[in-house]
């Protein structure tokens, strides 16, 4: 068995996604993400029934499900698309939810292997993967930093208060 396991979110895992995304050390960055199972239900319909661009999995670390990953391709989400200016791009994001798994260096291998046993995988055109933390989210920015993702692009999506910065490696990183 690999160190970290990444499956596709199903119904039964929203009551963990809910309580990682409301998990103190999650607060800042998720602080608009649904409170209930059933918020929840309806927010992620679409990636559920598998039909959004957006795909959903949950990351276990030996068996056990730690944290969520998402990922789509840039170009899928138009206002996010100009913004990044790299359709060729595969972007995604990340929560560590177990705050007991939080600044122990298994974001950093989590990220790694996401990139290398799914992005490399499922995307073999991609030449690039891009990740868009909140600036102020230095955690994140230096995980990104330590998978070799090079900060860039200061960008300010619509629906969040504080600007995101886009983080950008080759994939050659991880095949």
């Amino acid at each position: 068995m690999r160190e970290f396991e990444f499956r596709r979110l199903v119904d039964a895992d929203l009551s963990d996604l809910v309580r990682w995304m409301s998990a103190e050390h999650a607060q800042p960055w998720f602080c608009d993400e649904p409170r209930s199972v059933d918020g929840a239900r309806r927010i992620y319909a679409k990636e559920l029934a598998g039909t959004s661009a957006t795909r959903m999995w949950i990351v276990e670390l030996d068996g056990r499900p730690i944290g969520y990953l998402q990922d789509y391709p840039v170009k899928a989400y138009d206002d996010y698309a100009v913004r990044v200016q790299d359709l060729e791009a595969i972007a995604f994001d990340y929560l560590i939810g177990e705050p007991d798994l939080v600044d122990r260096g298994i974001g950093t291998r989590m990220i790694a292997a996401y990139c290398r046993d799914v992005l490399c995988r499922d995307y073999p055109e991609a030449p690039r993967f891009v990740a868009s933390p909140d600036v102020r989210n230095k955690r994140s920015i230096r995980v990104l930093e330590k998978c070799g993702f090079v900060p860039g692009l200061w960008i300010q999506p619509e629906s969040v208060t504080y600007p995101e910065i886009v983080c950008t490696a080759p994939r050659t990183l991880f095949d």
